[in-house]
């Protein structure tokens, strides 16, 4: 036993000595084209909700009806787009 428990354990690392692969950095901001279509829908479709979440590099999207549970969330903007139209 080497006595490391995971909260000693250095980053990158698993607690048996092998390198473990650190997640891929989320994108800040996303790609100019796919804010464009999301825009182009959101004026189709004034009732709902979307924005980019930086820290998760997610579009967010949401039904503005209080009463709806309507919610979702993808890296990939045609996602968000078809989730909105299959749901409006």
């Amino acid at each position: 036993m080497t006595g490391m428990t995971p909260a000693a354990t250095p980053a990158g690392h698993s607690p048996g000595g092998r390198p473990r692969a650190e997640p891929a950095p989320a994108p800040s901001s996303p790609a100019p084209e796919a804010a464009a279509r999301i825009i182009r829908t959101l004026r189709e479709h004034p009732c709902w909700s979307v924005f980019w979440d930086k820290r998760f590099g997610v579009w967010r999207v949401a039904d503005d009806d209080p009463d709806s549970g309507l919610y979702a969330a993808s890296s990939d903007a045609d996602t968000v787009i078809s989730y909105i139209e299959a749901n409006a």
